[in-house]
């Protein structure tokens, strides 16, 4: 059948229409959603009009050097929205770090427990290198993080893992044999030299240990130990590919071994063969699973919380290469966690964490140097919000650039928590609207490898 001229016309003018309405709805909104959310590339691509030097990866943005800005559509609705504000939000991982000479007081020499209590009480668990004829490990106090004061002893013991702070009493973690067999020290006063020995309370069956503790919001408290099952632990620092987790409602009873899925596991190929090799310590054989090709080791775990993200610091025995620190990062406590990256040079870490002084502090074995961070938000980001009152597409009044940025605060009663308040301004101050636009730009001010990388963004409305 012939077509006629005009009807070709009349088609193409369709197509035209239909393209248009197309590429139209992606700023149009006929819903009448409570927020305007942006949180992966494509959604990140869809809802940007213009863009300078940034990178896109990982679901989110970052500046492909120092600066780097974002511009997005106007985003329209139906209906008027009176805006309430925008929340960034940046990617969970923490290589925000500067090396700071060693915190920790200088007659201690052994792997440092700090346990941050309150505002102006912290402490700090470790061996005395300088002080004769005592031994095990003792208690030093601080209020400032800068001057400390030696209090005397905890425990007889000389291989404290982790501690916690619950109600009043300190909840002090030791393994026993060395590595494994995490046994239990509550103390109610550091200072007066008594403490309640509460003996073993979890027997680890793959005996390796050097546990990481964290009583989350709930009283629960979280094991987070080295499982050597699959590893000859003499070979690799006493580390190992695989973590376990157990669980204790108390921090006494209850903990179990494989209660959970592995928070950490990077085993390779079984080959279904196994060996033994000889614990430093009990001098026992120890049987384990040979893998193929050889496995990164980790291990001497440090579990912190912030906001709702859980993070576990710890050593990092690669099979190529020299041990220094780690992290992995988890949303949920109970689930494998992911790789974060690599902190520092070669040292054997055996890391502990606090938050204190506004700061959050990251200590390491006897060194010249520890770790201080501001927190995972890396700074800078400014940001500004438009609103199109008349729905011409066009912003008729904007805010004025401000500084957005995540803080920090003490979480009363934890000392392995911190709560973060979001990064957002109050748009109250804008004027009901039928489209809104949203500009940011970035500038990477420190002086190491983390950049600001913007994860999220979120415009509510009333």
């Amino acid at each position: 059948m012939e077509i006629k001229l005009a009807d070709k016309r009349t088609c193409n003018l369709l197509v035209i229409i239909l393209i248009l309405v197309i590429l139209f709805s992606g700023c149009i909104d006929n819903s009448e959603s409570a927020s305007w959310i942006i949180d992966s590339q494509s959604e990140w691509e869809l809802n940007m009009s213009n863009s300078e030097n940034l990178a896109f990866q990982d679901d989110c943005v970052e500046p492909k050097s120092v600066n780097g800005t974002y511009e997005s559509i106007i985003r329209t609705f139906d209906n008027r929205k009176k805006p309430e504000s925008i929340t960034f939000k940046q990617s969970p991982k923490w290589d925000n770090w500067e090396k700071v000479d060693n915190i920790g007081p200088n007659d201690a020499c052994n792997a440092p427990v700090l346990i941050c209590v309150a505002e102006d009480d912290y402490w700090i668990l470790d061996e005395p290198g300088e002080i004769e004829g005592v031994g095990g490990y003792h208690a030093w106090h601080s209020s400032d993080m800068a001057k400390w004061e030696h209090m005397g002893q905890v425990t007889n013991s000389s291989w404290v893992t982790t501690a916690e702070y619950a109600d009043g009493k300190f909840y002090i973690y030791y393994d026993m044999p060395n590595d494994e067999d995490p046994h239990l020290v509550i103390d109610e006063d550091l200072t007066d030299g008594i403490y309640t020995d509460i003996g073993l309370v979890f027997e680890d069956p793959s005996h390796g240990s050097d546990a990481g503790i964290l009583r989350d919001e709930d009283g629960t408290f979280h094991l987070i130990y080295e499982d050597w099952d699959p590893i000859n632990a003499r070979r690799n620092g006493w580390d190992s590919p695989l973590a376990g987790h157990a669980d204790s409602p108390d921090g006494i009873n209850g903990f179990k071994p494989h209660e959970y899925s592995p928070p950490i596991d990077e085993r390779t190929k079984s080959t279904g063969e196994y060996d033994t090799y000889i614990h430093g310590t009990t001098l026992e054989a120890y049987r384990y699973e040979i893998h193929e090709p050889p496995q990164d080791a980790f291990g001497d775990y440090t579990v912190f919380k912030v906001g709702s993200q859980y993070y576990i610091f710890c050593d990092f025995d690669p099979a190529e290469g020299r041990i220094h620190l780690a992290y992995w990062i988890s949303d949920s406590i109970d689930k494998q966690f992911e790789w974060g990256g690599e902190l520092g040079e070669r040292m054997h870490p055996d890391p502990t964490m606090g938050f204190a002084e506004g700061k959050f502090y990251l200590l390491v074995q006897p060194e010249e140097y520890d770790y201080i961070s501001s927190g995972p938000w890396v700074e800078k980001v400014e940001a500004r919000v438009g609103a199109d009152k008349d729905g011409d597409g066009e912003i008729d009044k904007w805010t004025d650039w401000r500084k957005v940025t995540e803080k920090y605060t003490r979480k009363q009663g934890f000392a392995r928590i911190v709560k973060s308040i979001p990064a957002e301004i109050n748009l109250s101050k804008l004027p009901t609207a039928y489209g809104f636009k949203f500009e940011f730009r970035l500038e990477d001010t420190t002086e190491n490898i983390s950049r600001p990388a913007i994860d999220k963004v979120e415009l509510t409305f009333n």
